[in-house]
């Protein structure tokens, strides 16, 4: 090598410059420390760059909130959209609601199908709208209630959807958890149960969009077999209602009258298991093409919801009948819920029972799976000081709290769900109710005038004013009409049937009406001062 080509490859520092970083004279050792950390930098340097090219070979999702540009929409399929939804509902927290008409608010057979089928009907309906937002936006779901909630009522938003997510999570593997207990004869505790579920979760969720769209398009089928093997099973065993007898002669007592106040409690529980799946509704479809058919996605979503939910429910409250007059199956129930059930339905199978039952176990990966990946979306559009973080970062960090939540929860678990599914469907329906009289009443139900490459620009979206201010509403409404072990509001008071100690839960119903009334009030006052 020349004296040239030496003096160019020598770093453009001088003796004097080192002198004066290095005042003590050890430019040996300065420069050997230099290289030292040079060499370490370089080194992280280009394993990060290996991980990166490993999750691009594996087509795993690097993208956060990020706008999907037009040019950047890689999925073609509009039935994946029925597809997913389906696999998300084919699982055992469905079939645990379910039973819960029966097991916790007495009604009956046929009380418990209508109160299924109606409430389910009508909370679906937001889901399927929802979800047709992702295709002309290319925008996730707590990004693009920042056209209605406004930059900093979005924020508030999220960090509930947070709060959602890791429950729902946290019922989902408990649930499955439950029924590796069964699989096992009760030898392994459900912590263990919950770990192993959580582990495969974070697995899918870490890989994103591409691969959670694979996993749910198949998993769900043979769970569906199973299920059609519990139905089998137990249909020799379904009882109308729980015999009740008033003296010791065994006169059988007979209740004329429907149960109301159950149904509207039981009604809440069933709309908040439907209506949750609204907070990421639009988050499954952001890579389908911005001129997507809006009247599939919507029939698509709202069936493929339907037929995943409505029928597993059906299930879990014919089979909680068959506690009335069976015993084993009754402690079952008592011992390990929803999981026990089942395994006491199929202990007729032998070894094959066993075989069923782990796919029930990890049917829970299915609805787990959506919920982390949302949650780490959601966290990412709490404040911009979130959103430089890695998705993928949040997918462990909720993981590890909802396995917590999870381990904590599992031994109240019925109180849990009930009182959970409650407090979730108050915010679901303020939240819903914001986003849709915006679109319908204000954007005139176009996506034209919705301008979406402002979704990060504060000064262009609403000062959150009308959102926050009708939600503060319909939280008081929700108070109001709430009615649970501990608390039960003076509107639910007011529906009391002959001085029931239970008073219907209207808290839902509640925030809704309260919300839906004063949100248009609000925003117009709103954009006559502020414009927008």
């Amino acid at each position: 090598m020349s004296l040239q080509d030496q003096s160019a490859s020598m770093p453009l520092i001088s003796n004097d410059d080192e002198m004066q970083i290095n005042p003590l004279g050890q430019n040996k050792d300065y420069r050997s420390i230099q290289n030292s950390s040079s060499s370490s930098l370089n080194s992280n340097s280009n394993r990060l760059k290996k991980f990166l090219n490993t999750l691009d070979y594996v087509h795993a999702e690097q993208r956060g909130i990020q706008r999907v540009l037009p040019s950047e929409r890689t999925d073609s399929s509009v039935l994946n959209t029925s597809i997913i939804w389906i696999g998300m509902n084919i699982i055992i927290p469905c079939f645990a609601i379910g039973a819960v008409g029966p097991a916790v608010y007495k009604l009956d057979l046929y009380e418990s199908f209508l109160t299924i089928l109606i409430a389910n009907s009508c909370a679906i309906l937001p889901t399927a709208i929802i979800s047709c937002f992702g295709p002309p936006s290319g925008l996730r779901t707590m990004v693009i209630i920042r056209y209605s909630w406004g930059y900093y009522g979005a924020s508030v938003i999220s960090i509930l959807s947070v709060i959602s997510a890791l429950g729902w999570s946290a019922v989902n593997v408990i649930t499955g958890a439950q029924v590796l207990r069964v699989v096992f004869d009760y030898e392994i505790p459900l912590t263990v149960g919950i770990l192993l579920i959580a582990i495969i979760v974070i697995i899918v969720s870490f890989a994103g969009y591409e691969w959670i769209h694979i996993y749910e398009k198949y998993a769900w089928i043979p769970v569906f077999i199973a299920y059609c093997f519990v139905a089998i099973l137990s249909v020799n065993d379904i009882q109308h209602s729980q015999e009740v007898y008033l003296n010791r002669t065994r006169t059988m007592y007979k209740r004329n009258t429907w149960n109301t106040n159950g149904m509207l409690s039981f009604g809440a529980s069933c709309t908040a298991g439907a209506m949750s799946w609204s907070v990421l509704a639009a988050d499954y479809n952001t890579y389908l093409s911005e001129d997507a058919n809006q009247m599939k996605i919507f029939l698509f979503t709202y069936f493929g919801n339907f037929f995943g939910i409505i029928p597993l429910e059906f299930l879990g409250t014919a089979v909680y009948t068959g506690t009335y007059t069976n015993e084993q199956w009754a402690y079952a129930y008592q011992v390990d819920n929803a999981g026990g059930l089942l395994g006491a339905t199929l202990a007729s199978l032998g070894i094959f029972a066993k075989i069923l039952l782990i796919l029930f176990s990890f049917s829970a990966i299915a609805c787990t799976i959506p919920n982390i990946y949302s949650f780490s979306l959601s966290a990412q559009a709490i404040s911009p000081i979130f959103q430089r973080i890695p998705r993928m970062y949040y997918v462990i960090v909720g993981t590890l709290m909802y396995t917590t939540l999870a381990i904590v929860a599992a031994q109240n678990f019925n109180k849990v769900l009930v009182s959970f599914m409650d407090i979730v469907s108050g915010f679901a329906s303020i939240y819903i109710v914001v986003l849709l009289e915006e679109h319908f009443i204000f954007r005139r139900y176009s996506y034209k005038n919705y301008d979406f490459n402002s979704w990060n620009d504060r000064k262009a979206l609403p000062i959150s004013f009308a959102a926050i201010s009708a939600g503060v509403v319909g939280v008081i409404g929700f108070v109001l009409g709430m009615s649970q072990d501990w608390y039960q509001g003076p509107i639910s008071k007011m529906f009391s049937n002959n001085g029931a100690a239970q008073s219907p839960n209207l808290g839902f119903l509640c925030a809704l009406t309260f919300t839906a009334i004063t949100f248009p009030l609000f925003r117009c006052i709103e954009l006559h001062y502020i414009k927008r």
